[in-house]
This record gives C-alpha cells, sequence and structure tokens, in this order.
C-alpha cells in the first residue's frame, strides 16, 4: 500500500497539488475560484488535469491559497542533468559551499532561515521514515511549509 501512495505522490501534477491544498484550506472550487478570479469551472478543469493553468492564472491560484507559485509548479526531472539548472539557481539566491564529508559531497548554506528549513525537512523525513508520519501528511507539510517559511535570500 505504502508503494502504491509513494507512486501516486510521484504522479502528483500541477491540478492534483491544487486540489490537496484547496481541500486542506477547507475550499471549495468556487470558493478557490472567486479568490483567484477565476471560474470554478477552470479550476475544476484544473485539478482534473483536463486543462493547465497559464502562469498568470498560475499565480492567482498561488496567491489565493497562500503558497509560492513553485509549489504549485511541474518539474521534468529525469536525468542529473535536469537538476543541475535547479542547483545553480539555488546557489544564485543562496549561496552555496559544496564540503566533503565522509568521502561524500554535501551542500552546505549560510543563511540561517534557509538552514532551519533544511533542519526542520530532515525531521520531516526522520518521522516518515520511521513510520511516525503519513506520507499524506508529508505531502501537505511540503506543500505548506514553503508558504510559512518565507526564506529570502540576502543581497
Amino acid at each position: 500500500m505504502l508503494n502504491y501512495i509513494a507512486q501516486e505522490v510521484d504522479k502528483m501534477n500541477t491540478g492534483k497539488k491544487i486540489k490537496l491544498i484547496r481541500t486542506f484550506r477547507g475550499l471549495t472550487q468556487k470558493e478557490l475560484g472567486d479568490l483567484a478570479g477565476i471560474h470554478e469551472v477552470a479550476i475544476r478543469k484544473y485539478e482534473l488535469g483536463k486543462n493547465l493553468p497559464k502562469p498568470e492564472q498560475l499565480r492567482k491560484i498561488a496567491d489565493a491559497l497562500n503558497v509560492n507559485v513553485n509549489t504549485l509548479a511541474e518539474f521534468d526531472i529525469q536525468t542529473d542533468g535536469d537538476i543541475l539548472p535547479l542547483l545553480f539557481a539555488i546557489d544564485e539566491a543562496f549561496p552555496a559551499t559544496i564540503k566533503n564529508v565522509d568521502g561524500t559531497p554535501g551542500i552546505f548554506f549560510e543563511n540561517k532561515s534557509l538552514v532551519q528549513f533544511l533542519k526542520d525537512w530532515q525531521a520531516m523525513k526522520e518521522l516518515l521514515q520511521s513510520g511516525s508520519q503519513t506520507q499524506d501528511n508529508y505531502e501537505i507539510w511540503k506543500t505548506i511549509r514553503p508558504s510559512v517559511t518565507k526564506v529570502t535570500h540576502e543581497e
């Protein structure tokens, strides 16, 4: 059963993320549509995966749900080459140091808020691995926690 849930989570697209956060927030499709200024039929189609919101609609939905727009985005990560541009972008916003730890490279950050977020994430993953946290709760945490953190880079 856990493998099935993990497979479903891997398939989580923008529409499923919108629905997950909307239901967590206790909103109907109509209420979300009203908050975002988008017709509820469009919200329904996004959630069902029939349509993909354009960037401006996605931003309105993210604002209405009080989450970062990237929380709702889909990333097509298939190879290490797909993740490198993301790592480089992270390094530009939050300068990183790469250090060797017991023969394995690790990425370290100076930003205290980001470091705290990473500690929180580590604790959540440990709870999940120990069985003290459910996969569903972990998915909700992943979508809601970034909107609470609001880590910003120092210029």
